[in-house]
């Protein structure tokens, strides 16, 4: 027994503290308010491995039949059973608990049925998940916070209502082969048994609330959701990540089971296998969402799961480790000045300083990391600055590693495995370390919503539109395990000197129908796959002239011989802006400013739009489409037949300075001499021919 004091219950085991306390008595089969169990007592104790060392009592009551001594027993093993199955000991079930009065506060909002756990939400002992509205709670992190507040709380009142959740739970989600909705998605599956479920269990264990019956229904619980995801495995991804970790959690936890070695083989082999499946060889997951190729961490769940409890060489785990440099430094590499990830596809900005203070503990050997990590103090400044990333699209121009330095991030490649957006050729730009030209990423998932799918479509990033119509790429094509080996991106260029950064890459793909259309390809009745056609190729080209110049070359050939209305879109980081002539910038006091600057100016029209919902959606940074940041989208328009080009300067502004800009005119059929309002000149050569590069010298 613990030290915490649970002397408002009397201890025994003849039925369940839980179930006295909900006001019904049950044995055998019966349990509270009609609900079912996930398995027979039969086939449960079928599941387990009764000739473990110290289930005999258990073996013997199964054989001779009686099903109530055997759950006796069987409960009576794991309030008892001797060695390291987590890092929470069900012995010390308070150890480890941080801001305890927060969680006191919060698990007695369950016990007053109240918040999230209204009164309406119950009928006697049980409660209705589906109606409820928390936030994850087919994830249940919940439990991991209610446990502590469970293990804190001497009343046992916390833990009474807790085992009530689990108990509504396990009545209501069990059995059909076919399953669906939230609470069945795998990965959901595997959040659970990696987190809330384990903590419940082991913090519980000691608590008379915690009663036989209880006790017993949750691991047949435990055993139907983790077959679930033995049974149900994605076949790779983020998803996958998680699912493993809970079927390895599991395997730990209850290593009673008969599948718990097969549970854990799974998961080991899995985490080493997807590592060279799941991340392309530059480091970056295939999902291309930098957000969502950070959960290789939870395969170093497994990892150290297995270290603490003392099966890190039961199926090669060690080989797992090495396989994460790559992707580690991935992070470093497209870190912003900011020192957060681009926010390409579905995900909000990665906070690179944590992850790679995550890199730092598995390789302490990586000076690089020290240094970003520790802001300069300590390591040593990363060798490179721009970087090319071949495998997954990505090039970086970088201007230097400190915090107001300028970035320009260039994506070039294939959709994406999961979480894609129609972004083909989209640019960001930081300038002095502010991020002033943004992909808005995204951190809601409800693809009805229509900011949801703006952020997601062509319409909220920084390329070209042809006819009004967004790209077309269908998810989970490429790059794609049935792929491998995974190769480098054609139809790219990248050089690097010490003076300038030459980019280019091609859009070749499908434009879908025009207008507003469903950017996700997989609601049901969803248009995503209607209208595809391919007028026009977009052919980009890049330019970064050090410290602080870059060049966009857009050039839009025709695919069938008509004319074609095309929009180029720039979304600036404010709507504070202003246009003079035809260049816009951004106007935010006390900060780093943008100016976006055409030089092809023949027959083009520019607009600026700030936070307007009709007739068409412009002007938003929608990262959080319910609380969406006003911002400004730039158009420059243009039309005609053949080749139709926009070429564009973007200019990093100093706090303080309106206009960087003075004058530009033509020397030839493809050179341009600029000058700037500081006095600089350059001379910008851009060749017709997209097969050919930019270039640029300084004159001065």
């Amino acid at each position: 027994m613990s030290s915490v004091n649970y002397c408002f219950f009397p201890l025994f085991r003849a039925a369940s503290v839980a179930s006295v306390l909900a006001g019904v008595f049950f044995s055998g089969e019966t349990r509270l308010s009609g609900g079912q169990e996930p398995l027979t007592d039969a086939e449960f104790f079928a599941k387990l491995d009764l000739d473990r060392e110290g289930l005999g009592a258990v073996r013997r009551a199964v054989r001779s039949g009686d099903h109530a001594e055997a759950r006796a027993e069987l409960a009576d093993y794991f309030r008892n059973r001797e060695g390291v199955f987590h890092p929470i000991d069900p012995r010390a079930p308070t150890k480890g608990i941080a801001n305890a009065d927060r969680k006191l506060r919060a698990g007695r909002l369950l016990v007053d049925r109240t918040g999230s756990w209204d009164a309406e939400l119950w009928s006697g002992g049980e409660f209705d998940w589906e109606r409820a509205e928390i936030r994850f709670k087919e994830r249940m992190y919940f439990f991991e916070s209610l446990a502590e507040a469970a293990a804190l709380e001497e009343s046992g009142e916390i833990a009474r209502e807790l085992v009530n959740l689990m108990r509504s739970f396990a009545h209501r989600y069990h059995s059909p082969e076919e399953r669906g909705g939230g609470m069945w998605a795998t990965m959901n599956v595997g959040i659970r048994m990696r987190t809330g479920w384990p903590a419940a269990f082991l913090r519980l264990l000691d608590s008379p609330a915690f009663g036989d019956d209880d006790l017993i229904l949750f691991l047949k619980s435990v055993w139907d959701q983790t077959d679930y995801i033995r049974r149900h495995p994605s076949e790779t991804s983020n998803w996958l990540t998680f699912e493993m970790s809970g079927l390895f959690t599991s395997g730990v936890v209850y290593p009673e089971f008969k599948d718990a070695r097969e549970w854990r083989r799974i998961a080991s082999e899995t985490a080493v296998h997807d590592m060279d499946i799941g991340w392309l060889p530059d480091g970056v997951s295939i999902e291309l969402s930098p957000e969502y190729g950070r959960f290789f961490s939870n395969f170093y769940f497994i990892y150290d799961l297995a270290k603490r409890t003392g099966r890190l060489d039961e199926f090669n785990l060690r080989e797992f480790p090495p396989k994460t440099e790559a992707p580690f430094a991935a992070f470093l590499k497209i870190m912003a000045p900011d020192r957060l990830a681009p926010a390409v596809n579905n995900n909000r900005p990665a906070d690179v300083v944590q992850i790679l203070g995550q890199g730092l503990e598995r390789f302490p050997e990586r000076d690089d990391f020290r240094w970003i990590v520790t802001g300069g103090r300590e390591g040593e400044r990363p060798e490179f600055a721009s970087v090319l990333m071949p495998h997954a699209g990505f090039a970086v121009m970088r201007g230097g590693w400190e915090r107001g330095d300028h970035l320009l991030f260039f994506d070039f490649g294939p959709v994406g495995y999961r979480h894609a957006h129609q972004d083909g050729l989209n640019v960001m730009l930081w300038a002095y370390g502010r991020p002033l030209l943004f992909d808005p990423g995204l951190g809601n998932y409800d693809y009805s919503h229509p900011l949801v799918n703006y952020a997601v479509d062509t319409f909220s990033h920084n390329t070209v539109l042809v006819d009004n119509r967004p790209q077309r790429r269908p998810w989970y094509d490429n790059p794609h395990p049935r792929r491998m080996p995974y190769q480098k991106q054609e139809n790219f260029r990248w050089a690097s000197t010490e003076t300038l950064d030459v980019a280019a890459g091609v859009y070749d793909g499908a434009y879908g129908l025009p207008g507003v259309s469903d950017a996700y390809p997989y609601s049901e009745g969803s248009n995503f796959r209607e209208g595809w056609g391919h007028p026009a190729v977009h052919h980009r080209r890049l330019l970064f002239l050090r410290p602080d110049i870059f060049v966009v070359d857009d050039t839009l050939v025709s695919q069938d011989g008509e004319a074609h209305d095309y929009d180029l879109r720039w979304h600036l980081n404010s709507p504070r802006t202003e246009t003079t002539g035809l260049a816009v910038a951004t106007r935010d006091d006390g900060l780093p400013n943008l100016e976006v600057a055409p030089l092809l100016t023949d027959g083009l029209e520019v607009r600026s739009t700030s936070a307007q919902m009709e007739p068409e959606i412009l002007g938003w940074n929608a990262v959080d489409p319910l609380n969406p940041r006003p911002a400004t989208t730039v158009q420059h328009l243009q039309s005609g037949e053949g080749t139709v080009r926009f070429l564009t300067l973007l200019l990093p502004l100093p706090e303080g300075r309106s206009s960087l800009l003075r004058s530009h005119a033509a020397a030839g059929d493809s050179t341009h001499e600029i000058t700037l309002r500081d006095g600089r000149r350059l001379r910008l050569t851009a060749p017709s021919d997209p097969a050919e590069d930019l270039s640029a010298v300084w004159l001065d």
